[in-house]
């Protein structure tokens, strides 16, 4: 169990570093391929809908290939697709590439969530997804040694090689996560049961809440990603490169966020963790609202971000719990589709509303989305 907790925490890095690359290698691609600016929307919306696909299907693969292929063969793909974007001669030739590693780094992400949600503790979840950030983080900086050369070539390649080692290490490994599957399996519900269990009962509709859950929390969390930088130059008065400098306030929180939570989940209780975090989003946003001082608001940006943090991975944690080990996979995979559906249509509707109501209309919405969050917590633990 300690190797497969070091290939998933390696695996946890790897699932980030290709999340932020287009963002940080498009300026210099697109003028390479010589297209306009905005078919990077093209490029991340076919990403995005394969990343959906991909979590959909995410109990059928489970089923047919088990957690330890499902990890290898995305690992790949991923692998594949990136070497692909530093050989593309065209624009075009992209877009089969960004359907691939949609379909991989998806299919990825659910079978990891799923499988440290029924093996591991509460505290690994949040860690791992602390280590995803890490990844986020040392993508661009892999990609930005070769782009001081315009050269962004480099830096793909290098993340395609690092993944391509590790699917080398895991497909070394699929045994190991197969045989733990099967012991776990010995205690889960017949199949027949397992599959009957939600239909006709409060787990049907409560399974719908749960994914409502994870629709405002990924709505909530891209929108500041998105918006806060420009937030903080219409509401709160700061100039744009103070604006860049303080959206990284709340990419701090959520990292610290993660790191504290797995440390202190286990004590506290994942019920009560996903209570505490929501709370303390809705009141650093609302103060966040009122615009107090420089130094109040930047507090709370990062207050946010650090109630951000374990709302996700506590989430995921709780699904077996919530609706049995069988049906987790599938439940997983609808859950986080639907916070992709919110991370993709949500912003946009966000900067509409801004640009309508005001750039305040922000934090009002994270506090909706904050006790939200609560609320439909509160519904689903009462009823499961």
């Amino acid at each position: 169990m300690t190797v497969l907790l070091v290939i998933v925490y390696m695996t946890f890095i790897s699932l980030g570093l290709p999340d932020s690359l287009l963002g940080s290698a498009w300026p210099i691609l697109h003028t390479v391929l010589n297209v306009p600016v905005e078919y990077a929307g093209i490029l991340s919306f076919t990403t995005s809908i394969c990343t959906v696909i991909a979590s959909l299907s995410a109990m059928w693969l489970n089923k047919r290939l088990g957690t330890g292929k499902t990890i290898a063969i995305s690992t790949l793909m991923t692998s594949i697709a990136l070497f692909g974007y530093s050989f593309s001669p065209t624009f075009w030739f992209l877009i089969p590439f960004s359907l691939v590693l949609g379909l991989g780094g998806g299919a990825i992400d659910s079978a990891l969530n799923n499988y440290v949600a029924l093996n591991y503790e509460a505290k690994h979840m949040s860690f791992l997804h602390a280590f995803w950030g890490l990844g986020a983080t040392f993508g661009p900086l892999i990609l930005s040694i070769g782009l001081s050369d315009n050269n962004y070539k480099f830096g793909y390649r290098t993340i395609a090689i690092i993944q391509l080692f590790l699917a080398i290490v895991q497909f070394f490994f699929v045994k190991k996560f197969d045989n733990t599957e099967h012991h776990r399996n010995k205690s889960l519900e017949s199949s027949k049961e397992a599959k009957n269990i939600i239909i006709g009962t409060s787990r049907e509709w409560t399974s719908y809440l749960a994914m409502l859950a994870f629709f405002f929390y990924c709505s909530a969390e891209t929108s500041m990603f998105v918006w806060i930088s420009t937030y903080g130059v219409n509401y709160l008065g700061f100039d744009a490169a103070v604006a860049a400098r303080i959206a990284s306030m709340f990419f701090i929180g959520i990292t610290s966020g993660r790191i504290l939570s797995g440390i202190i989940s286990d004590k506290i209780g994942i019920v009560n963790m996903i209570y505490f975090s929501t709370l303390v989003s809705a009141i650093a946003a609302f103060i966040l609202l009122l615009n107090i001082n420089s130094y109040v608001s930047i507090i709370s940006i990062l207050f946010i971000g650090f109630g951000f943090a374990s709302i996700y991975p506590s989430m995921i944690h709780r699904t077996p719990r919530r609706f049995g080990s069988f049906l987790s996979p599938k439940i997983i995979g609808f859950q986080m589709a639907s916070a992709y559906v919110g991370s993709s249509i949500t912003p946009p509707i966000v900067g509409v509303i801004m640009q309508k109501f005001g750039y305040n209309s922000l934090s009002i919405l994270v506090v909706l989305f904050s006790i939200s969050i609560m609320l439909l917590t509160k519904i689903i633990e009462v009823k499961k």
